[in-house]
């Protein structure tokens, strides 16, 4: 995001000053402006070309100031840090921090297979409460509703020790996935391994008879 709005200011910029310095040098009388549109209808008349190029770079930067000030839009109306007030003065911290410290303390549950947390502050209702929305997968076997509850009970708790808010959080809880444990595989290779390397090592066996 930081690129493309580099690359926006940087084209507006260079646009907004060639139009105003052709502004200034007509209205200065500097320049004629008819021999500007005379030229530009002769270059356009001989060379079509260019009219077809600068109609689509006229596009394209249109395009990507609506599409710009659309993302701005969406984005904008959530915080990216969270403001802290302590004994020794205000700090923020950022909302991405926060996700990963979360999500560090949900993926402790020994039935949780993977986790994701997304933490969303309103920009411009104060007052509104942090929403937070976490995506998880368990193990094959576990109690969901029981794990659902440990989970809301992890969050609160780390979330708490790291910021404290008026309004508690709202939480948004979906289950994306129930995985199968994997140590029964890893159990049959480790079996079908031992056999192998018995058979290898070990030898086949062969009856001897007593020498008299």
């Amino acid at each position: 995001m930081k690129t493309i709005s580099a690359i926006m200011k940087t084209v507006n910029w260079i646009v907004a000053i060639f139009f105003a310095v052709i502004s200034l040098l007509c209205f200065s009388d500097w320049i004629d402006l008819g021999m500007i549109t005379s030229w530009a209808r002769d270059v356009n008349q001989a060379q079509p070309t260019y009219r077809y190029l600068l109609a689509i770079g006229a596009f394209y930067v249109i395009l990507f100031n609506l599409a710009y000030s659309l993302g701005r839009w969406f984005t904008r109306n959530y915080a990216s840090s969270v403001n802290v007030n302590s004994q020794g003065g205000s700090f923020s911290i950022a909302i991405s921090a926060i996700e990963n410290s979360l999500r560090r303390s949900v993926q402790k549950l020994p039935e949780i297979h993977d986790a994701h947390i997304r933490v969303y502050k309103d920009k411009r209702n104060l007052t509104k409460p942090i929403q937070i929305y976490t995506t998880f997968s368990v193990w094959e076997g576990v109690n969901v509703t029981e794990v659902t509850d440990k989970i809301r009970s992890a969050i609160t708790m780390r979330f708490n020790e790291i910021i404290e808010v008026k309004e508690p959080p709202v939480f948004t809880i979906i289950l994306s996935n129930i995985v199968e444990r994997e140590h029964r595989k890893v159990d049959l290779k480790k079996k079908d391994k031992d056999f192998i390397d018995s058979a290898i090592f070990h030898g086949p066996e062969y009856p001897i008879d007593d020498i008299d």
